[in-house]
């Protein structure tokens, strides 16, 4: 029998799009870092699964990525394939669970059950009221090939629902394939929201100053949200003590009118993908919905694979055979590729007027972005490995020096711009409000290559 289920991938993040045309399949390719090149990440076309309306599962490379069409950004559509391991004919075997090896356990699609449950809960979570709970759920037959929607809906069991009865927030849809010869296996795919927002009833549309659109401009189809919940209702106090549940405080739309929320949902959410065989055997994953990638082509330097690693490897970094493996150089340049991607992708002028913690550069002909333009043009000579292994050579206080250390909590002070200075990334503000930095394992692990770096030059050199 089937006796152990996963889904791949295990977390997947989807991105909205009000386009009818998911995204293509894309890898980044190699970085364009020739004298005359752009400098940045190339982006690849990768064999790409259209699904059609009955299910139909086909295969197609595109020639090119798009990323936007006429009717706006197309949204990431990510699958969740069932993968298993089961005993057959006396032999072990692991791999993608098919049509054919569910009927060598005499079962069939119809076996197959998946449940998704996804949910926008930023409204309860700053409100701590249930009735501002945004969730979705559907359940879907592994024969049952139609798209579902996921309408999401407030518990209508609460005195003020924020999505009143009869009306619901769409939160994306899903749909299952239909497995052919060339497509096999068992899969699912998730289709985000559109983008947009929805709002209260009776909210004011104020009139547009000089041409202008205003603030919070909805659609009238999209505000029926009930202004009596607890969400449009919600206002921050003049308490100093008063704890808003967001780090720094204020994120809603509202928050810089007083502290009056506007009531704005948004179709965000995440949750998860949950598939089951008979007998109670099942695999579950998590999605997210969030914003398209308006730079797809700069990646950032700090990623969501950096962050979980720094959770769960944070010591491999430690070890001396880590650092000296060959592989370790690469990861250190890959580094070094995004943060080129990076300042490529930031108004270091603009963001330098806020916080001025770097020297200001006077302005040359023809380059009006003196610190910008001079951030890109260092950094992108460190993406030449050689380069930046003589520097560290060289100089070999440099990554301590110039490197801002991972803080463990946000050194706050009465003026919050005393915690920007001149180290590295300048000028950039992390989630919590505090200067921005590399995870605890990236830089143990710059400050221990570089180390090995000198501890390899020859004698006298």
């Amino acid at each position: 029998m089937i006796d152990k289920l996963w889904l791949q991938p295990p977390l997947a993040f989807a991105r909205l799009g009000p386009s009818r045309t998911p995204c293509d399949n894309y890898r980044w390719g190699p970085s364009d870092l020739t004298p005359r090149g752009s400098g940045k990440t190339t982006v690849v076309p990768e064999p790409t699964l259209d699904l059609a309306a009955d299910g139909t599962l086909t295969e197609r490379m595109p020639q090119q990525v798009r990323f936007k069409d006429a009717e706006g950004w197309r949204p990431v559509c990510p699958y969740f394939e069932v993968h298993g391991s089961w005993t057959a004919d006396g032999e072990r075997r692991t791999g993608p669970v098919t049509e054919e090896v569910l009927a060598g356990f005499g079962l069939g699609l119809d076996d197959v059950r998946w449940e998704v449950t996804v949910a926008n809960l930023k409204a309860h979570h700053i409100t701590q009221a249930d009735g501002d709970r945004v969730t979705a759920r559907v359940q879907v037959r592994g024969d049952d090939h139609q798209r579902h929607r996921l309408d999401g809906v407030s518990p209508q069991t609460e005195p003020e629902p924020l999505v009143p009865a009869g009306r619901s927030v769409p939160l994306g849809a899903v749909q299952v394939p239909v497995p052919n010869a060339a497509l096999p296996e068992l899969r699912l795919r998730f289709t985000p929201g559109a983008g947009v927002v929805y709002g209260p009833v009776g909210l004011p549309q104020p009139p547009a100053p000089q041409g202008a659109p205003p603030r919070y401009r909805v659609p009238q189809e999209r505000l029926f949200l009930n202004p009596d919940a607890a969400w449009p209702r919600f206002a921050l106090s003049d308490d100093p003590g008063t704890d808003p549940r967001t780090v720094p405080g204020g994120l809603f739309a509202g928050a810089e009118n007083s502290g009056q929320s506007a009531g704005l949902v948004d179709d965000v959410c995440d949750g998860l993908v949950t598939v089951t065989l008979p007998g109670g055997l099942t695999a579950t994953a998590r999605v997210v919905a969030c914003p398209p990638v308006f730079s797809p082509d700069r990646r950032p330097f700090v990623s969501i694979a950096d962050g979980l690693a720094d959770r769960i490897g944070r010591g491999d970094v430690r070890r001396p055979e880590y650092v000296a493996d060959p592989q370790t150089a690469l990861e250190i340049r890959d580094l070094f590729e995004r943060i080129l991607e990076t300042a490529g992708n930031v108004n270091l002028d603009a963001m330098n007027d806020i916080f001025g913690s770097l020297p200001t550069v006077e302005q040359l002909n023809g380059v009006l972005l003196g610190l910008t333009d001079s951030g890109k043009r260092r950094h992108r000579r460190l993406v030449a490995l050689e380069t930046l292994e003589d520097l560290l050579r060289e100089r070999p206080a440099l990554v301590t020096e110039r490197i801002r250390e991972p803080v463990g909590e946000p050194a706050y002070s009465d003026d919050w711009r005393a915690t920007f200075t001149e180290q590295m990334p300048p000028d950039m503000r992390a989630a919590d409000g505090a200067a921005l930095h590399l995870t605890h394992r990236q830089y143990d692990l710059l400050v221990a290559w570089a180390r090995s770096l000198r501890a390899n030059t020859e004698p006298g050199t």
